[in-house]
């Protein structure tokens, strides 16, 4: 996938509606594919900030900015920059007032719309916190995604930010004795998963900060020899599992989880910049 096709979706209110829509269009081009989402756009700088984002980018404007002064200001400066903004809501509004004769009040964020997608983004939720820390293996099959890792890996924060964009997430921990259940091992081939480790030193630095909230096996010398284990540990499952295996050390969350859409054929990519 050569081509690249960055969209940013702009609102005065949540942004979910111009999200969608870029979404919704940006999925029928086959190219690597991304999603910026600015909301609660209601000042002049804040248009120019996100101007010079997207000729940075070059990037396309979707927005659904409901003040028509702030929404013309958008259109002339990125007119100005010669980038390609389209008001979404612009030929609805237009529509309904010829056809009624009734002019909009334009007040924004009326109406947040429950529909399917935002239904399955609940359920995605409810489902990691469920199956959050080897919880509910009885239905674990049902997962999306499934991601093992050590402690401090950022397994929770992962899962949730991956219900977020509507993926049902399962996570296990691995420790030094760790062995992976059955429910788990019939899933290899059937269910993606995905294993994160963390750099030696930096786990070491983390476990030493709770060192009282956890005592060294008696046949384990040192702190570092555990931790040298468990990685070793993780590994072996990994390997047995053949997981995707993620480095978590320098990237933050949300790279993270596009690396793993990316991977299993889901290169949309959203981020969330609010005002």
């Amino acid at each position: 996938m050569g081509k690249r096709l960055h969209i940013f979706a702009v609102s005065d209110s949540v942004g979910e509606t111009a999200e969608k829509i870029a979404v919704a269009s940006s999925l029928q081009f086959p190219m690597e594919r991304s999603i910026t989402r600015f909301s609660r756009v209601i000042k002049e700088e804040q248009v120019l900030k996100i101007i010079e984002e997207a000729e940075k980018e070059d990037a396309i404007i979707v927005f659904t900015i409901v003040k028509p002064s702030l929404a013309r200001y958008l259109e002339e400066k990125a007119r100005e920059k010669n980038i390609y903004a389209i008001n979404v809501m612009d030929p609805i509004l237009q529509a309904i007032e010829e056809k009624t004769g009734v002019q909009p009040i334009y007040v924004t964020g009326l109406r947040h719309k429950m529909d399917e997608q935002y239904f399955n983004r609940m359920q995605a939720i409810e489902f990691a916190i469920e199956h959050d820390n080897g919880q509910n293996l009885d239905t674990i099959k049902e997962a999306d995604l499934i991601i093992l890792g050590l402690p401090q890996t950022s397994k929770t924060p992962l899962s949730m930010h991956l219900a977020n964009l509507g993926i049902k997430v399962a996570n296990y921990p691995i420790t030094l004795n760790t062995e992976i259940p059955e429910e788990i091992i019939e899933l290899k081939g059937k269910v993606p998963m995905v294993g994160l480790t963390i750099d030696m030193e930096n786990l070491i630095k983390l476990r030493r900060e709770r060192m009282r909230s956890f005592k060294i096996p008696e046949d384990i010398e040192s702190l570092d020899e555990m931790v040298a284990e468990e990685l070793d540990n993780a590994y072996r499952i990994y390997s047995k599992l053949k997981c995707l295996v993620i480095d978590v050390t320098s990237d933050d969350i949300e790279e993270i989880g596009n690396t793993i859409t990316h991977k299993f054929n889901l290169p949309l990519r959203v981020t969330h910049h609010r005002f």
